[in-house]
């Protein structure tokens, strides 16, 4: 049987949550480029009791207990170089005058409630204008 401190170097810690599986990506292609292995980790939606608290815990990036550090350094300096990008980004953005509305659905739930907002919005217009 392991000791303690032989078990708190081995295992995967959660390093980042995140609400959509195209970040998570990202992330995880950030760390390869910094030689660390990475696993992801969907939770679902659960609702306690009651139905009007339901949380979502998103997508889970985690390591390797050794490679928290590092891990963290590569994913502070990879903030640290888009920091540093952005404020040319939004510059040439805004010059070109090229903005899109974008939802960020993350479940079909939430799609069904953006369809349904529509339809009553397009309800109300019709109602309105005829």
């Amino acid at each position: 049987m392991a000791k303690a401190t032989d078990q708190s170097k081995t295992g995967y810690v959660t390093i980042a949550t995140v609400r959509s599986r195209a970040e998570a990506r990202q992330i995880v292609t950030k760390l390869e480029s910094a030689g660390i292995e990475s696993l992801l980790t969907v939770e679902r939606a659960a609702e306690s009791t009651s139905s009007k608290y339901r949380w979502f815990s998103g997508v889970k990036i985690q390591v390797s207990r050794s490679d928290v550090q590092r891990a963290l350094h590569a994913l502070q300096m990879s903030r640290a170089e888009q920091a540093e990008s952005a404020p040319q980004e939004c510059k040439s953005e805004n010059a070109t005058g090229a903005s899109r509305f974008q939802l960020n659905l993350n479940s079909w739930q939430e799609a069904a409630i953006v369809v349904s907002a529509i339809i009553a919005v397009a309800g109300l217009l019709a109602l309105w204008i005829f």
